[in-house]
């Protein structure tokens, strides 16, 4: 799959539109056997800081044994949109580096290393390979492929937009 799939695809997925103010959501995490591992509960608080260019999100993970991750996400676009694909550029305090994204029509296409904190305290930095899909102006649908040398993992996610 290649972001250059989703040109003209609508609704357009804007993400610093759809992020600012308040999204709720579930998810699951499945093996890399399909498995079902973690479940979750998600909510975002965004807010578009238009003078400096970048969305502040901030994002709470709710797994179902207890678990709490908390990001938060500096985001703006990298570049100008060139033949339909915007470059964006994310930064937070796990991310290895920084987060590289493009997105085309309804689509975002968001690669990132991160340090992972587990349940027993110790952190993994994991490679997430996100793929956000925009399904109206109210729902996205996130799919994640997580990689340590290998897929170990995938992790599903629907938000509502409040």
């Amino acid at each position: 799959m290649k972001i250059e799939d989703f040109k003209g695809r609508g609704p357009a997925f804007v993400v610093e539109r759809f992020f600012a103010g308040r999204a709720t959501g579930y998810g699951i995490m499945q093996s890399r056997f399909g498995n079902l591992q973690r479940q979750f509960s998600v909510t975002a608080e965004g807010r578009w800081d238009a003078e400096k260019s970048v969305l502040r999100l901030h994002e709470t993970y709710r797994f179902d044994d207890g678990q709490v991750d908390q990001l938060h996400w500096n985001i703006c676009r990298s570049g100008p949109e060139a033949d339909g694909v915007t470059p964006y550029q994310g930064d937070e305090v796990r991310v290895v580096g920084s987060a590289a994204g493009e997105q085309a029509g309804n689509a975002l296409h968001w690669k990132y290393k991160r340090s992972v904190p587990s349940p027993d305290g110790s952190e993994t930095v994991l490679s997430f390979d996100d793929w956000f899909w925009l399904q109206d102006e109210r729902s996205l649908v996130v799919y994640a492929s997580i990689s340590k040398i290998v897929e170990i993992g995938t992790m599903t996610v629907f938000y509502q937009r409040q």
